[in-house]
């Protein structure tokens, strides 16, 4: 779909009433939404929807009573992560209702674990799991903190926050939240996001927790709309939140340093956090995504300590200087020259933004120039990846959709409570359009919150996750055209942290260089697979491929190593070829 060349001025001003508004103007193309074109049946279908057939039985739970109560909005994470470490991503699906307060006896839905078979279906093994109620549920975060091998969880939500230590991949986890140190963690304020990280270089995995707004059940504020109906307020209307760092101590406790570090300067309604080095110094810096407040960029002192530069660099603000409603974050090197970039969503009439690194520590807004901002104009976002699903080599992009207004349609006009996801293609140009041919499944309406993606069932193709609210989740089978090549490496750290977070991958193949550093979480409170994943176009081999470790600055290189398969690479070993095991068959990868 092309793009007019031409700007208008778009005057968009949000109403009081409802959750995460904000008034917003911006100049902005017009531009036809997947929305309001639906899905044609030009050219091969790219993905399909196999929750059903894959064994995933799930119902997302608000917990909604009709009392319009902020929390109902905000929904809850997903992840993909092997957890016994048998080759293939399980998958872990967050449950929030009943609200706090209300009864959780018998009815309480659960969280769920399910079993990656090898051969395309899960298995739910959630019961003896550990994991089955952690209480109003929002965000999951995946490492392994303690170093043994096996990825631990920690969940944030609403009063509750548990660390789950994983008892050897034998799918079940011990609560070691308070044994951890973390007991101001264990019954703490209102929670979303979090993410796993090491900013002071030693190793060990760290933890930044998001904490949303000032709310409980007994300061509900009522708010009403033009009709006199109850609607969900903004967040503005409650007192901020600071946000919290835990050093780990590298003997299976956490310290909470906030204060020390300064993240405590600044308050935030945070729903979304990524850890990134934007400047390349070697030291990881973290980004959050605001609700209705400046979104941050803590750059990391060098000396345990933080400082917001987010203003400076302007990744605060809109392009015009006003708040947004940043819900989710994902991060990557979206035009090819080696820096990682900042995608963030937003409520309708905002757009989502797209923060171009231009080196040397700046960004240039690049929302309207990229095309990635326009298309969203009448989309709420939250849960968001880039993902190169035609592997030519340029990251595109998968957003999932939904407001948090029920009766939104009645108040703005083209404004839709369940929507389409966007999957928006990479040109290769710095320009992103939106798809709208063959998508499937990706048109239907939901209200999606989570989102993660992962090669589940290792046939060289990215899937997508979601959790949606109040409704089935969905797991988005790519089933298209097999177009390019790719490659994927499996990290495991030695000094560095066992998941190989943080490292940097630049691979060069077909006259192309293309990078990418792992993490841990992004989108909205959700986990991707660890693993780094490059489209590589029309090239079958890698000409070089260089990895540099974060806490040891040691590189590891390789050469003419084979596309299309994957590699396990052992922090001071070179790229081993993986072999996957199906349930009834053997193959290498």
């Amino acid at each position: 779909m092309s793009r007019m060349t031409c700007l208008l001025c778009l005057l968009c001003t949000l109403a009081l009433c409802g959750c995460h508004h904000a008034p917003v103007t911006e100049a902005i193309p017009p531009v036809v939404k997947s929305s309001q074109v639906p899905s044609s049946n030009k050219g091969p279908i790219l993905f399909e929807d196999v929750a059903e057939r894959a064994g995933i039985h799930f119902r997302y739970s608000s917990g909604a009573l009709g009392k319009r109560y902020l929390i109902e909005t905000i929904g809850a994470g997903c992840a993909f992560f092997d957890y016994d470490h048998d080759g293939y991503p399980d998958i872990l699906l967050l449950q929030s209702g009943p609200l706090p307060g209300q009864s959780r006896q018998d009815g309480k839905p659960k969280n769920r674990l399910y079993h990656n078979n090898r051969d395309g279906t899960f298995t739910d093994v959630t019961a003896g799991s550990g994991l089955e109620d952690t209480g109003y549920s929002h965000g999951v975060a995946i490492g392994d903190y303690d170093g043994d091998g096996y990825d631990d969880i920690f969940i944030a939500g609403y009063g509750e926050n548990h660390l789950f230590k994983n008892l050897g991949g034998s799918g079940r986890f011990k609560d070691v939240t308070k044994a951890a140190g973390l007991a101001d963690l264990a019954r703490s304020r209102w929670c979303t996001s979090a993410a796993f990280g090491d900013y002071n270089n030693d190793g060990k995995l760290d933890l930044y927790v998001c904490r949303y707004v000032q709310w409980e059940e007994k300061n509900n504020i009522i708010c009403k709309n033009s009709r006199g109906e109850l609607i969900h307020c903004s967040p503005e209307r409650y007192p901020s939140e600071t946000h919290a760092l835990y050093r780990n101590n590298g003997d299976g406790t956490f310290m909470d340093v906030s204060v020390q570090a300064g993240i405590t300067k600044f308050k935030g309604n945070g729903l979304a956090v990524a850890w990134l080095d934007y400047d390349g110094d070697g030291w990881e810096d973290i980004f959050v995504a605001n609700d209705t407040s400046p979104y941050m960029l803590w750059h990391n002192n060098h000396d345990g300590t933080f400082t917001n530069v987010a203003p400076e660099m302007g990744v605060a603000r809109s392009e015009s200087g006003q708040l947004l409603s940043g819900m989710g974050v994902t991060v990557r090197d979206y035009n090819g020259d080696g820096l990682e970039d900042i995608f963030v969503t937003n409520l309708s009439e905002q757009m989502n933004a797209l923060y171009r690194n231009n080196g040397k520590g700046s960004f240039t807004n690049a929302t309207i120039l990229s095309g990635a901002g326009p298309q969203s104009i009448k989309h709420s976002a939250f849960g968001c990846e880039f993902i190169d699903y035609d592997r030519d080599g340029w990251p595109d992009l998968i957003v999932g959709n939904g407001h948090v207004d029920e009766n939104i349609g009645m108040e703005q006009e083209g404004v839709q409570y369940a929507e389409p996801k966007s999957l928006l293609h990479n040109n290769g140009k710095g320009v992103f359009t939106e798809v709208t041919d063959g998508v499937g499944p990706l048109a239907v309406p939901r209200v999606t919150r989570g989102l993660a993606i992962a090669d589940y069932d290792r046939d060289g193709n990215l899937d997508i996750l979601t959790n949606n609210m109040d409704g089935p989740p969905e797991l988005l089978h790519y089933c298209g055209p097999e177009v390019g090549h790719w490659v994927a490496f499996e990290l495991r750290g030695v000094k560095s942290n066992r998941d190989g977070y943080h490292a940097k991958v630049t691979v060069k193949a077909g006259g192309k260089t293309y990078f990418a550093e792992m993490r841990s979480g992004s989108s909205f409170a959700s986990h991707s697979e660890s693993r780094l994943y490059f489209g590589l176009g029309s090239a079958t081999m890698m000409d070089e491929v260089k990895i540099e470790w974060h806490a040891s600055h040691t590189i590891t290189k390789a050469t003419n190593l084979a596309a299309d398969r994957a590699y396990h690479v052992t922090e001071g070993q070179s790229p081993v070829p993986i072999t996957y095991t199906k349930r009834r068959e053997a193959r290498q990868k």
